[in-house]
């Protein structure tokens, strides 16, 4: 019952959320991987071997990605800049309301996990310059929202005990007390009405997660089943319209990614393809994303070999000497892309040590 209750206070937006990150993993992977400039070149400094139509791969629905006017001024922002960029697009028209507000609940916490160190100051850097004039109640609403998860969570037991009824009118004076009347804005009748639809989906993914007794194919058919009883004929029906996100979702499942590490790699491209065709993508679209999974190997090959020898160039030396070999480093693999690496690293961010999930990066 708690996780459902903090579904509905974290998640006035949480379609818009999910989409939000979707869209932005989306844009810095083919800014990385797709246009020509950006391809790794090889341990030895040559260039990588890159299919011929690489830089025209993209995901069915979306715009394709090649070489244009602004390609270096978007490869040099930084990972927070992008964020920002993301932001100001999907929320600036309707950020004064404090509903959209609190949808930021969700976009908080995906940054958090992005920047484990200093999640929060670098949070509250990138409101401040994506929303400067709403940076203040933003923060408000959200620090309001924290109060309240930890009220829920401090009083499970107690509402779980409770009628509905005694339920509703606890959680109403409490959303109430943190928020007056915006509470009806935040939690409108909308977001209730489809909390029930949520909950179903996570029950799935729950169960889809830990699934090692059933095949990739049923995984398939229940994740499928779940997504059409979810969101067919409601108003986030949308949502079935964007296949490379319930790809990628699919995807990221823990026991999707063990059985696929488990096979050879042409029996893992083999499977690939066979859930992407059963998601709907034309064969055509299945070619360019089997040749983008191998420009997807060849960059995680060659960003493996650059970590354990940036790893051994840090425990080796320090200061100047150290920033100077890190610099050669960066060039001698990733050539044009390594000030792009160099900004990322700056925000503490290592694209090689995220976990390598097949179909997805």
């Amino acid at each position: 019952m708690g996780n459902k209750i903090k579904i509905a206070a974290a998640g006035a937006g949480i379609v818009i959320t999910m989409i939000f990150c979707y869209l932005f993993l989306l844009d810095t992977d083919r800014e990385i991987a797709l246009a020509p400039q950006n391809i790794p070149a090889a341990g030895d400094g040559s260039p990588a071997a890159v299919p011929s139509d690489a830089q025209s791969i993209a995901s069915p629905g979306f715009s394709t990605v090649g070489p244009s006017d602004n390609t270096t001024d978007v490869n040099q922002m930084s990972i927070k800049d992008k964020i920002i960029r993301e932001l100001q697009k999907n929320y600036g028209d309707t950020i004064s309301e404090i509903s959209t507000q609190a949808s930021l609940y969700g976009v908080r916490n995906y940054i958090l996990g992005m920047f484990p160190e200093e999640g929060e100051k670098t949070f509250s850097e990138i409101i401040k310059q994506a929303f400067p004039d709403f940076a203040d109640a933003i923060m408000a609403t959200l620090k309001k929202l924290d109060v309240y998860n930890e009220w829920l969570a401090d009083n499970e037991a107690i509402l779980a005990q409770m009628s509905e009824s005694e339920k509703s009118a606890a959680l109403w004076e409490k959303r109430e007390a943190l928020f007056g009347e915006a509470a009806k804005e935040i939690w409108s009748g909308e977001l209730l009405a489809t909390d029930a639809r949520k909950k179903t989906m996570q029950d799935t993914m729950a169960v889809l997660q830990e699934s090692r007794d059933t095949t990739i194919e049923e995984k398939l058919e229940m994740f499928q089943t779940a997504l059409h009883e979810t969101y067919d004929n409601s108003p986030e029906e949308f949502i079935l319209e964007y296949k490379d996100m319930s790809a990628k979702i699919f995807f990221s499942l823990d026991s999707v990614q063990e059985e696929l590490k488990g096979l050879p790699p042409d029996q893992r491209q083999f499977e690939m393809n066979k859930i992407r065709r059963e998601m709907g993508f034309s064969q055509d679209d299945i070619e360019k994303m089997q040749e983008y999974d191998a420009v997807r190997n060849q960059r995680w090959e060659v960003g493996l070999a650059y970590m354990a020898e940036r790893d051994a160039v840090v425990a080796a030396s320090q200061g100047k000497e150290q920033e100077e070999k890190l610099k050669a480093l960066r060039e001698k693999y990733f050539q044009d892309e390594a000030q792009t690496i160099e900004l990322e690293e700056k925000d503490d961010f290592f694209r090689f040590k995220r976990e390598r999930v097949h179909g997805r990066n």
